[in-house]
């Protein structure tokens, strides 16, 4: 599929729904420090903000009052490329709130670490928050939940008796019906936790190893249907459930090391968007790029960034994260 088919199959896609036709798309640049915005057909629009001394990893928008919320690491100094427990709040114009524009995660629990990466909106706006290390430093991830009325406060505070998921390294969380579920690449797994109890309800470790892919999941996302995608970070795949229960087949092949696809894996209308992070910092000839990839298994090649010193307007140096972005609220 060439890109003005693509462009047109999304503009009827995306159109079809009253909000989505307010939609834009997020992107966050780690290398330049910023979040790009572009519209649904890829074109570049603007820089979305810039994140300081900090660089962009994960992003959500908040259902309610559309503030978009982004989890970060250093950028400097001794923890250079380390995640921080750090959070930039924006306003849904991009701007920061500058009575509450950051807070910080702290574990009132024994956690060994409260620096985080993944974060996600239910419906009701109340925000979840995974710390990225786990085992890998002695103890669990934690997934926190804030309520959405404490997202209000300059300081807002977790509920107690966060879930508790024993793994090494957690990368994006997503939602299956009254479950939260989070991807481990270094564990070759997903968890899925009821967001009431906490309890584990589903372990995929046996069905992803089942697969023969050597699969190290990083992006998920479930359809309407409850079959799971997930990208493979190292491998550059992505790959899905031809079922609920498997078995898992490989849907693309979308790159190779050193590019790698450990952001995260957005599933729209039948379409999953896939940034792709070259490491180290890509060149003019090996730019970072946005793929699209259909559910059948085809692959167009959506944004393309840039790298020094042909960055261009677009200032896409480290695509990690992707967001589709409502701008009206």
């Amino acid at each position: 599929m060439n890109n003005r088919v693509l462009i047109a199959v999304l503009a009827v896609s995306l159109g079809s729904h009253s909000l989505r036709a307010a939609e834009d798309i997020l992107v966050s640049s780690t290398r330049s420090n910023s979040i790009e915005q572009f519209a649904k057909n890829g074109t570049w629009l603007r820089t979305f903000a810039t994140t300081g001394p900090y660089a962009p990893i994960s992003m959500a928008q908040s259902p309610l009052n559309g503030e978009v919320f982004v989890t970060t690491e250093w950028t400097s100094g001794e923890a250079i490329g380390q995640l921080t427990n750090i959070i930039l709040r924006y306003q849904v114009n991009g701007q920061f709130d500058t009575n509450w524009d950051t807070f910080q995660v702290v574990c009132n629990a024994p956690c060994s670490t409260s620096d985080t990466q993944s974060i996600a909106f239910d419906s009701s706006g109340n925000l979840w928050v995974a710390t990225a290390y786990g085992e890998d430093l002695g103890g669990p991830i934690y997934i926190f939940e804030y309520l959405a009325a404490e997202l209000t406060q300059p300081n807002p505070q977790p509920q107690p008796n966060p879930i508790l998921a024993n793994m090494y390294r957690g990368n994006q969380m997503a939602f299956i019906g009254s479950n939260i579920c989070i991807a481990g690449f270094i564990d070759e797994d997903v968890q899925c936790f009821n967001t009431s109890t906490g309890k584990l309800t589903k372990d995929y470790r046996s069905e992803i190893s089942a697969s023969g892919l050597g699969i190290e999941p990083g992006g998920l996302a479930f359809d309407q249907d409850g079959r799971m995608y997930l990208t493979s970070i190292f491998k550059g795949q992505v790959v899905m459930e031809t079922k609920p229960g498997g078995p898992i087949v490989a849907l693309a092949t979308l790159t190779s090391a050193p590019n790698l696809v450990n952001g995260n894996l957005v599933l729209v209308d039948g379409y999953l968007f896939v940034p792709t992070y070259y490491n180290p910092p890509p060149t003019v000839s090996t730019p970072d790029a946005v793929y699209v990839v259909s559910t059948v298994g085809t692959v167009t090649n959506f944004i393309v960034g840039g790298a020094p010193p042909n960055l261009g307007n677009d200032h896409l140096w480290g695509a990690n994260w992707l967001m589709f972005y409502s701008t009206t609220f």
